[in-house]
């Protein structure tokens, strides 16, 4: 059987009958481990139910250490929504895979004695403040979430003997500082995806970070983060994705990082006044989402001899004005480039070669005039214009783009719904407009 599922408990005498529930699940209204709860449970006809559900169970004492024991004779999982006590313990021997906790809101404890068969713990909503340095007793653990908790700071050297962990989640907790290690010998852990957001981080030291060789996905959004940096190289050859969107950042100088085959780079919603310099250190980029940010210019310069970029995004930089290159750009692969919600005046195509590009979009900007992208880039299929206050001989002018598709300026309308304007192509297409 795969797991049981445990609702609360209390220390009071019951009892209790297996009856049908969804999915098929064994469900008790109770379960009274200080008398007939084994009984009852080996009752239950093997390989029927996915799962047992017990709405409440009775315990004579503590109902871990050795109740997670006992549980291991009929599952392998085994859920708590409920945690009342101060301690909680996973004693030797132990054979469950996979133990979750929620909800513990008096949990300040968690004793775990040498395991080689738990390989996913979740502890979420609880007082704990720092992850329990016992977890190293947890030798085939893969998986270690621990959420919405109170945990302030942590070290890498902590997972030195998970030599399985490849999921670490401390989201949502108050995390101020991640202390680097103070292990001579240089280690690499086998950590592929490290979830960090939602918690107070203001001033990260990369250092902390050098032994996560095996990393491919960080997130560190909805942090306070003001700096980012390391005072030596940190190697990450098989990072992909690396997630810093809302935070406090108005400069990310990354020479001290190197990642090959960095994919993603998430920056939106901070407070960047221009685009990152030295993004030509990672080649593998597909794409870099840079919007609601403090632009007031965007420059495309940065992006420069990136092979692989295909899609940027600068949408909701409401103080942008314009879109150019301050030096020669060939993005060979670029294919999509977003820029709504600003206040765009002016799309500037000098020196941008975007050989592929098939889509623009500057929705919801200010201009007045249709960029030359068509002319500029060959290869688009389409831009939009919608929601700019385009005149209405400028809309009659581009009647050909707007038929064949090429450029979008909005959906038909009815004239009556046309507030400042509206003109009519070709006697069947009624677009509003600026008189």
């Amino acid at each position: 059987m795969a797991a049981i599922l445990i609702t609360s408990w209390v220390v009071l005498p019951c009892s209790g009958q297996c009856t049908m529930g969804i999915a098929n699940t064994c469900m008790l209204n109770s379960l009274n481990m200080a008398s007939d709860g084994i009984a009852t449970l080996r009752k239950i006809p093997p390989n029927v139910f996915y799962a047992i559900s017990v709405e409440l169970v009775r315990m004579p004492e503590n109902p871990s250490g050795v109740f997670l024991q006992r549980m291991a004779e009929f599952v392998n999982k085994i859920e708590i929504y409920q945690y009342y006590e101060q301690v909680f313990q996973i004693l030797p021997g132990t054979s469950l895979q996979a133990v979750t906790v929620y909800r513990a809101l008096s949990l300040n404890q968690v004793v775990i004695a040498p395991n080689l068969n738990i390989s996913e713990l979740f502890i979420t909503v609880c007082p704990l403040v720092r992850i329990p340095p016992t977890i190293r007793n947890l030798e085939q653990l893969k998986v270690l979430t621990i959420t919405r908790c109170a945990v302030k700071e942590f070290s890498f050297d902590l997972f030195t003997n998970n030599l399985k962990l490849d999921t670490l989640d401390l989201s949502f907790n108050e995390i101020r500082s991640i202390v680097p290690t103070t292990i001579s010998t240089p280690f690499t852990l086998p950590i592929e995806n490290l979830y960090l957001q939602n918690n107070l981080l203001e001033k990260l030291d990369m250092t902390a970070f050098v032994s996560l060789g095996a990393l491919r996905g960080l997130d560190l959004s909805y942090n306070n983060l003001l700096t980012i940096a390391a005072q030596s190289t940190v190697t990450w050859p098989a990072v992909d994705f690396w997630n810093l969107q809302n935070n406090n950042l108005t400069t990310l100088d990354l020479q001290w990082l190197s990642a090959p085959n960095l994919q993603r780079l998430l920056l939106d919603s901070n407070k960047f006044q221009a685009v990152p310099q030295r993004l030509r250190r990672f080649p593998s980029l597909q794409l870099v989402a840079m919007s609601d940010n403090l632009l007031k210019s965007i420059d495309l310069a940065p992006f420069n001899g990136l092979p692989n970029l295909n899609s940027i995004d600068f949408s909701y930089n409401k103080e942008a004005r314009g879109i150019r290159a301050t030096r020669p750009v060939s993005l060979p692969m670029l294919t999509t480039l977003y820029a709504e919600h600003c206040a765009l005046v002016r799309f500037n195509t000098t020196g941008l070669d975007l050989p592929v590009i098939n889509y623009i979009s500057l929705s919801h900007n200010n201009f007045t005039t249709v960029p030359r992208l068509a002319t500029a880039f060959p290869s688009i299929d389409s831009f939009s214009l919608e929601y700019n206050p385009l005149p209405c001989t400028t809309v009659q002018a581009m009647t050909e783009n707007i038929m064949s598709g090429r450029l979008i300026v909005g959906l038909p309308q009815d004239p009556e719904d046309c507030t400042s304007g509206y003109v009519t192509l070709k006697g069947s297409l009624t677009l509003c407009c600026k008189k």
